[in-house]
């Protein structure tokens, strides 16, 4: 489908949904975990731009549901093989690290893998086909004549209101979901400067504060990865017959303090980002 009868900012949507509906392909054909990773990351992109066509055409009230929708199921299944993904190099990382085995663990853990890539495989294989041309059309005739003051408007409501949610949340200790929807977040102000810029308009932060940004992005992503790393091994020996052995007993310990640690920082940088700079 020719592209350049609509917005400049359409061709970003048509270059990931092309890259998406590729990788998607090659899944049906057989799974391989990377680039399930990498298609999760490519439907990231989508909802995003579909949220901002959606804020655009605000008169149709169901837009981003009803074009979002019917990946929903295929999103949270690949968002557990990146979760497993993770879990798998923390202990990688761990076993190099303490040159200690855990022999047991690893076994549960890539049992659970087995389970989780065949369920996305399936769910990929049951994902009809049709659902990407609708997407790409409904993308398509909602860029039409997109002019740079809605997308400029547009993405400062997304970004200011993301903004006012990181504000409220850097002035109380953070939880878990407050800690992933902030992560998240980061990745939607990203894309819409992006965004912006491939549209023709300046980015809304300077250099510096994108560096702040991509900084907290990857520390909230290191924390995220060891919260998952210690809630999968918390659940595992739990549902072990017999007592951790000292070993677990010590990896418990150090992803309890890691996670403290990595809190701590997650709060400072916060503070210093949303309430110091941009407050």
């Amino acid at each position: 489908m020719q592209v350049q009868n609509v917005s400049p900012v359409f061709q970003s949507f048509d270059q990931q949904y092309t890259l998406a509906k590729r990788l998607f392909t090659d899944l049906t054909k057989l799974f391989k975990s990377k680039k399930a990773v990498e298609l999760e990351e490519k439907l990231i992109f989508l909802e995003i731009y579909i949220e901002l066509i959606s804020r655009i055409h605000f008169n149709e009230e169901k837009l981003k549901f009803t074009l979002f929708a019917p990946y929903k199921t295929l999103f949270k299944s690949l968002k557990k093989v990146l979760h497993i993904k993770l879990v798998i190099q923390a202990l990688e990382e761990e076993t190099v690290t303490s040159g200690i085995h855990f022999t047991s663990y690893k076994k549960k853990l890539l049992k659970d893998r087995d389970l989780i890539y065949a369920d996305a495989y399936d769910e990929i294989f049951a994902t009809p086909t049709k659902i990407w041309e609708e997407l790409y059309k409904q993308a398509f005739d909602h860029s039409k004549q997109l002019r740079p003051l809605q997308i400029n408007t547009a993405t400062t409501q997304l970004i200011n209101e993301e903004l006012a949610f990181f504000k409220f949340d850097s002035e109380k200790q953070l939880e878990a979901k407050e800690i992933k929807d902030i992560y998240e977040g980061l990745q939607l102000i990203i894309s819409l400067e992006n965004i912006r810029m491939v549209s023709g308009l300046n980015a809304t932060f300077t250099d510096l504060i994108h560096t702040y940004m991509n900084d907290l992005s990857q520390l909230l992503y290191k924390w995220y990865q060891n919260h998952l790393f210690l809630q999968h091994l918390t659940f595992s020996l739990s549902e072990a017959e017999d007592i951790p052995s000292k070993k677990y007993q010590t990896l418990l310990k150090k992803l309890k303090s890691n996670k403290k640690k990595l809190t701590a920082k997650a709060v400072s940088q916060c503070q210093h980002l949303f309430s110091d700079i941009l407050g």
